[in-house]
């Protein structure tokens, strides 16, 4: 009789693991969206290969574990119309956000526009969203779980420094009562955008690097006694004129900065992504403890870069790589090869949508602009057919990126200038190329590529302001 009981309670305990098992199987994969703000690929990108003395161990062993896409742009280098393409994976003349944001019309769109929320939503996810959003409303849509604050605004003095670490307390209490259901959960931290504040302070004239005294002087100790930051290789380069509203206030600050200040504003970037990092780190850690790691997956990407003394200048907004560059690295160790790069897929913000509903497997709304490069997340080597052009917009200008070049074409205080830069052979792109015969058909292409896009957007160019 024993020996019947003892094996009664063995086939019970067999059967609740395997359907344990079963259940973690046919669990549909969580989803968690790391959103940061401003953050620089020359700066840090995931590699870990930096010579400018970072350390982000946060997102490099995301990078490591998962797959980094080289070539991924914003769709808008500014906050706001770049959120609110990522989460409708529509260019922002689809979804009403221009620059910045058009407050008499956004809010009832957001409503009903198909978004990311609410598409996990409809698939019968838990839908969370935990710090900034900036988007209009479309990051919000369909969250039922905001934490202990919610925080849209632009960023004032020190409040990603502030804010981010409740952000990401918040979140990680979230994934630690997650049980039943699937989630998909944004993390959207402020940093480094407190970066735009190092110069142009609203406290009383004070700035951000008023609160941080260091690195002012090559005599003063920077990070772990390291030398400061090289300023970086394209530093004098003078910008070409069409890639900025050179009269706008954020110029005026920097113009004429020596030396040692540009090396301060560096120090205080990397100083600014390096605490952003960490908090990204607590939350992957804290995902591995609760046993979700397997079964989830992470995306790192940011709205727009920094020019963080590229060509003299500071902030986003332009199409050279430093600001309209983005991170975007994904892992899901159920599917997704470690240690694995794209070099060549040229994706954008508004794929970014469709591309975590792909993972997945949830449905992809009609009507986007955005594309799944899901292909070219699980076959890295795949054909980029699909993904061999990619488009970005500003309020003075439009960029086409296409083979080796980048054509500009924009409106800056009513003169049209056009730029044409070899990305490949000239990365700190120093040289336009407009006026060179050698690259006349590459030219062609470019306005051919512009020109059919506008026609096909049914959007013009036009300033903005």
């Amino acid at each position: 009789m024993k020996k019947l009981n003892w094996f009664f309670i063995f086939c019970v305990i067999l059967s609740l693991v395997s359907c344990e098992t079963q259940k973690s199987i046919d669990q549909p994969p969580n989803v968690i969206l790391i959103i940061s703000d401003q953050w620089s690929t020359k700066v840090s990108d995931g590699s870990g290969n930096y010579d400018n003395g970072i350390l982000t161990p946060g997102i490099d062993l995301l990078a490591k574990q998962g797959i980094s896409f080289k070539q991924a742009y914003s769709t808008y280098p500014l906050c706001t119309p770049a959120r609110a393409s990522l989460f409708t994976g529509l260019y922002s003349h689809h979804n009403d956000v221009g620059f910045n944001l058009k407050k008499d019309s956004i809010l009832a769109r957001a409503q009903f526009t198909p978004t990311l929320g609410k598409s996990f939503k409809e698939a019968g996810y838990n839908v969370a969203y935990f710090g900034k959003e900036h988007a209009g409303g479309y990051g919000y849509a369909s969250a039922t779980e905001f934490g202990s604050m919610t925080h849209s605004n632009g960023g004032m003095l020190a409040e990603g420094s502030a804010y981010d670490p409740i952000f990401t307390e918040d979140a990680i209490k979230y994934i630690k009562d997650q049980k039943d259901k699937p989630f998909f959960m944004t993390l959207s931290l402020i940093n480094p955008h407190d970066i735009c504040r190092v110069l142009g302070g609203k406290v009383q004239g004070a700035t951000f690097a008023d609160a941080i005294h260091f690195a002012r002087n090559d005599d003063e100790p920077y990070l772990r006694f390291q030398p400061r930051p090289d300023l970086p290789n394209n530093h004098e380069v003078a910008y070409e004129k069409g890639m900025i509203l050179h009269e706008d206030f954020m110029y005026k600050e920097v113009f004429g900065l020596n030396e040692d200040q540009w090396k301060r504003f560096i120090s205080t970037y990397q100083l600014l992504i390096e605490n952003t990092d960490r908090l990204i780190g607590l939350l992957l850690k804290n995902l591995k403890e609760q046993g979700l790691e397997e079964n989830t997956i992470v995306m790192f990407t940011t709205d727009h870069g920094e020019m963080s003394g590229s060509h003299k200048l500071i902030a986003k907004t332009t199409f050279y790589e430093e600001s309209s560059k983005i991170p975007v690295i994904i892992r899901y160790p159920k599917e997704i090869k470690q240690s694995t790069t794209n070099n060549n897929a040229l994706v954008s913000t508004i794929d970014i949508m469709p591309t975590l509903l792909d993972l997945a497997g949830v449905g992809i709304p009609k009507g986007i602009d955005g594309k799944s490069f899901k292909k070219q997340i699980l076959e890295s080597e795949v054909s980029t057919n699909e993904f061999d052009i990619v488009f970005s917009q500003n309020q003075f200008g439009r960029m086409v990126r296409y083979d080796e070049f980048k054509y500009v074409r924009s409106v800056v205080y009513g003169i049209t200038y056009e730029i044409l830069y070899d990305i490949d052979k000239d990365p700190s792109e120093s040289k336009n190329l407009l006026e060179d015969p050698k690259f006349k058909n590459q030219l062609i292409k470019g306005r051919k590529l512009l020109d059919d896009w506008l026609v096909n957007e049914g959007t013009e160019l036009i300033a903005e302001r």
